[in-house]
């Protein structure tokens, strides 16, 4: 598989997990197609395109920001960086569902959260992280 297939494949089969989150979040079977699968597919592959690739990893490709510039020349790079957004922040998405559904979060106002993840990653979780202290502390002046 080449990097830009798999890149291709990462964007379009990802839809199917955000779309079981807006449309099916309490669907026995969503937190797992989810986890165990969608996440565990683009685990895979981003192990794959990493050892595909293995020789031209250098240790410090990380280390200066000019370094991640470079490395990030290589399609194959861009590929497992996209696919590890793409399953980061899905399982992000999951875990704000699967939080809210226990903590007993509006549906509607969990929805309202998953796109700014999908898209925005960190974005998505600090929204989530204000709702579930703002729920909380509901919740502490009840008692």
């Amino acid at each position: 598989m080449s990097a830009s297939s798999i890149f291709s494949f990462g964007n379009t089969f990802v839809l199917l997990g955000w779309l079981l989150l807006v449309i099916f979040p309490s669907w026995k079977y969503t937190q797992a197609i989810i986890l165990h699968g969608i996440v565990f597919i683009f685990s895979i592959l981003y192990v794959y395109i990493f050892f595909k690739d293995i020789g031209s990893f250098d240790v410090d490709s990380f280390s200066t920001l000019a370094n991640v510039k470079a490395l990030f020349q290589q399609d194959n790079a861009v590929a497992a960086g996209w696919l590890h957004y793409l399953a980061f922040d899905l399982f992000v998405g999951a875990y704000i569902v699967r939080v809210s559904q226990k903590m007993g979060v509006s549906r509607w106002l969990y929805t309202l959260l998953l796109p700014f993840t999908f898209m925005f990653g960190p974005v998505g979780y600090l929204m989530f992280f204000i709702v579930k202290i703002v729920k909380s502390k509901k919740i502490d002046d009840i008692h």
